[in-house]
């Protein structure tokens, strides 16, 4: 047995793939709902309140939305090889078939 990944349903890359953008899609959807609130209230905190909180939900705000680009970025990336290996799958597969096919005699007989 090989140290690699046998691939019996290449149907089933595929339907990962389109998983993972599905998720790709839900985590931008959740993400965004409590950024938007914390920079709705980073905004009030500073305009209206000299303590430091204003900034500090700002800050907050940011590196969540750099952790969710990032979750988001590697979601669409595993979506994209997901579709790419299962369509070089099928190519290869497909080639082997038809090269096995011009042999004459045929080895499998």
């Amino acid at each position: 047995m090989s140290g690699g990944t046998d691939v019996d349903h290449p149907e089933s890359l595929k339907k990962a793939g389109n998983g993972a953008a599905e998720i790709a899609g839900e985590t931008r959807t959740a993400g965004d709902h409590p950024l938007d609130e914390t920079r709705s209230a980073a905004k009030d905190f500073s305009a209206d309140w000299s303590g430091g909180l204003g900034a500090a939900l700002n800050s907050l705000a940011s590196v969540w939305s750099l952790q969710v680009d990032g979750l988001v970025g590697r979601c669409r990336a595993l979506s994209t090889q997901f579709g790419t290996t299962g369509g070089n799958y099928v190519e290869v597969e497909s080639a082997n078939t038809q090269t096995m096919k011009a042999v004459q005699p045929s080895p499998f007989g």
